[in-house]
């Protein structure tokens, strides 16, 4: 494959020969396009322009002001280095994917069109290259007509690109293109003919067009890969994706030890084939993977859905560090290495509100809250680091509240949390009337995982979702104390009666017959106890007409019990031993 570089002063026309080449079937990359997709509102880019340049040059609704940055830049060398210095690196690393791709679909030549190639000497690299000629008398004409400047604006333009004599001394072929649309036909066959002659055809076997410009172009594919594997969030949205995304090349990031479960769910789900699998893990280097795999990878990724994490209340804080806090740096470190990203979706937790009472935005984080546990503490740390990497990444934060079963079918992989409580209400055949641990007054913040999955996936779809964070809890949560009566109302058992303080709680919990409970349920105390709610305004807005919204919990609570039920029950009289469904 021969890349050939296409370029000319401003207003050269180069643009149009751009267009004719196309239309002969050729596979083009115009790098001004990739200019203005790399500083798309969400993407890095813009960021830092207006971290340099200051919000003067967005528009109200939040784009870039290209006409106000130029005149900027324009007149300033130091600000025309620095928009350089911003943009060049991200441009090119479009660029250089997007010539991949016309490679990949078996393109010999590619054109690659750039006003500024031999201004930074990446004509040096290239196959050959094609400079657009105009007189600057046409040139300057051209300019005043097209941009509506002054005269004088036109003139600064021209002056701060190379002269074009520069341009032609290091031209491999000349296009003239002084205004007559037929001599530039001429002109475009003839340069044609001589790159067919030295490289083969320029036409693509399978070009598509696009849009009202008619641009020949190659559909783009996603790439996503999910982190997590084997937490039932991870399992739910791989196969959310695999379902709801055909066209998407999915890779599933999975520790060796998990490789040959996570292979029986690919074979268990819709488009399971696919998927691929990356033997690695979030808390190594390079996530794991090998130096040729992680390049391949970070060269591909479009999509990072990373919902990799310790969700245990109960656990330790190294653990819990290195998986939830170190895990995320890994997940951002490949985000920043990857040229084609379009998304990082980030599983947080509504945990991360730690203490705070009251009204937890979707935009707080640090509001001065201490943690119950180290699960908090890191998920929280976490999110910071997210929140860091949003001023370049285009990062959506996800906060579901204590996630619970499928609400149609009640499953779930592991009763802790909520489940520690609803087992032994739901089994209690004693008839005594067990106490809460803690008054129970407060909303308990379930959401089932069937919501969760969905709403997640339309979430991080939804236009303008990069740089927001979304509570993905249920609005109208019912109190802890109506959660527990309920489960003993549809499993026909004694409702709890009266409360234990939860400064009792730890002197309960290690009481016989329920100190093999642990630390799980003593951090899960803390929540029955909260009085906190969470806005969800951003995800409100992200679901409108969507026609997806959260279940009521009265509605699958009794679904929730059949299945704790169902898991609980004794073994049948054949097996002697009775499991225990919380170890």
């Amino acid at each position: 494959m021969h890349v050939i570089g296409l370029t000319g002063g401003i207003a050269s026309g180069k643009s149009t020969v751009a267009r004719m080449l196309r239309e002969r079937g050729a596979a083009v990359v115009d790098a001004d396009l990739l200019a203005r997709q790399v500083v798309e509102p969400g993407q890095p880019a813009l960021a830092d322009l207006v971290a340099r340049f200051g919000a003067q040059i967005l528009t109200p609704d939040g784009h870039l002001d290209r006409k106000r940055l130029g005149a900027i830049a324009f007149t300033d060398p130091q600000a025309r280095a620095d928009l350089g210095r911003i943009t060049h690196p991200r441009i090119a690393a479009a660029s250089a994917a997007a010539i991949a791709t016309w490679a990949d679909a078996g393109a010999s030549v590619v054109f690659y069109e750039a006003a500024l190639l031999v201004e930074n000497r990446a004509h040096l690299g290239l196959a050959g290259l094609v400079v657009v000629s105009v007189t600057p008398e046409v040139q300057h004409a051209r300019l005043v007509a097209r941009d509506n400047l002054h005269p004088d604006e036109a003139t600064q333009r021209i002056v701060s690109q190379a002269p074009l004599a520069d341009k032609l001394a290091v031209a491999t072929w000349v296009i003239e293109n002084h205004g007559e649309v037929v001599a530039l036909t001429t002109e475009v066959d003839r340069v044609v003919a001589d790159i067919e002659r030295r490289f083969g055809a320029i036409k693509v076997a399978t070009p598509t067009t696009t849009g009202t410009t008619g641009r020949v172009t190659l559909p783009r594919r996603d790439v996503a890969l999910v982190t997590g594997f084997p937490a039932f969030t991870a399992k739910r949205m791989i196969a959310k994706l695999a379902a709801s995304e055909p066209d998407t090349k999915l890779f599933v990031l999975v520790r060796e030890k998990f490789a040959a479960e996570a292979q029986l769910l690919l074979k268990g789900i819709p488009n399971g084939d696919r998927a691929e699998l990356l033997i690695g893990d979030v808390c190594d280097m390079d996530l794991g993977l090998s130096s040729v795999e992680y390049r391949a990878l970070s060269r591909e990724v479009t999509w990072i859905h990373h919902l990799a994490g310790i969700y245990f209340m109960g656990v330790d804080r190294e653990t819990a560090r290195r998986v939830n806090v170190t895990g995320t740096k890994s997940v951002l470190d490949l985000a920043r290495d990857a040229p084609r990203l379009e998304r990082v979706v980030h599983w947080s937790t509504a945990m991360v509100s730690g203490d705070r009472r009251g009204t937890y935005y979707e935009e707080d984080l640090d509001v001065g809250q201490k943690f119950h546990n180290d699960y908090e503490r890191t998920k929280f740390d976490a999110e910071r680091l997210v929140r860091d990497a949003l001023r370049k990444l285009p990062i959506t934060v996800l906060r579901p509240g204590i996630i619970v079963g499928d609400s149609r079918t009640g499953e779930i992989d592991k009763l802790d949390g909520p489940y520690y409580l609803m087992v032994l209400i739901a089994t209690n055949a004693s008839g005594l009337r067990l106490p809460l641990l803690g008054r129970g007054d407060t909303p308990l913040h379930l959401v089932p995982i069937d919501y969760v999955i969905d709403a997640a996936w339309r979430v991080g779809r939804s236009e303008g979702a990069a740089g927001k964070t979304f509570h993905l809890v249920d609005p109208n949560p019912q109190s802890a104390r109506a959660v527990f009566e309920g489960v003993a109302e549809h499993a026909q058992t004694e409702k709890p009666r009266g409360s234990i303080p939860r400064s009792l709680a730890r002197a309960v919990l290690r009481t016989p017959g329920l100190s093999r409970l642990g630390r799980g349920p003593l951090a899960f105390v803390d929540v029955l106890d909260h009085p906190v709610h969470y806005d969800q305004t951003n995800t409100a807005n992200a679901l409108a007409g969507s026609g997806l919204t959260c279940p009521p919990l009265a509605d699958y609570l009794p679904t929730l019990v059949r299945f704790v039920l169902d898991v609980s029950r004794p073994a049948r009289p054949d097996h002697e031993d009775v499991s225990d469904p919380l170890d």
